[in-house]
């Protein structure tokens, strides 16, 4: 039967050994990191690739979002309610398309690397976005009857 102290000795042992591993793991993985990230900066087509998907990124988003509650908008019970939802969503998958367009003829024209000059990024059009997206929510759930929660759901 081991003494006490030797045990204490390899829990200790183990716990610092991990602790110590992790770090040297941690630092070993962001040395990696920045080694392949300035290793992609030295290839010229990286940055417009790089810029291009961050071109992609918000109007893949928010169309797909728009795609997506356009269809279950489909089965909404009010029709003036699915009609105004529609309308709205498809403005607003419109106003993306739009402005992607928009922004990839004016990245392959001034080719700049700042989002402020680009349509997408928008301050107030991504608020617009976002708002629209919760209204019509608040508006649908509105204009549909309640549900029954548990205990009404007991009760009959």
């Amino acid at each position: 039967m081991e003494d006490n102290l030797s045990k204490y000795l390899r829990l200790f042992g183990n716990i610092f050994f991990t602790f110590v591993g992790f770090l040297v793991a941690f630092v070993l993985v962001f040395l990696a990191l920045r080694l392949t990230v300035g290793w992609l900066d030295r290839i010229p087509w990286f940055a417009y690739f790089y810029m291009l998907l961050i071109l992609f990124l918000p109007a893949a988003l928010f169309v797909s979002v728009f795609i997506i509650y356009f269809l279950r908008t489909k089965s909404h019970p009010s029709k003036s309610v699915r009609i105004f939802s529609q309308i709205v969503f498809m403005a607003f998958i419109l106003g993306w398309g739009a402005s992607f367009v928009l922004d990839i003829f004016g990245f392959y024209k001034n080719q700049s690397s700042d989002i402020d000059h680009y349509y997408s990024y928008g301050l107030w059009w991504l608020v617009a976005n976002v708002a629209s997206i919760f209204l019509i929510g608040i508006v649908q759930a509105l204009s549909t009857e309640k549900e029954k929660d548990w205990l009404d759901k007991h009760r009959s």
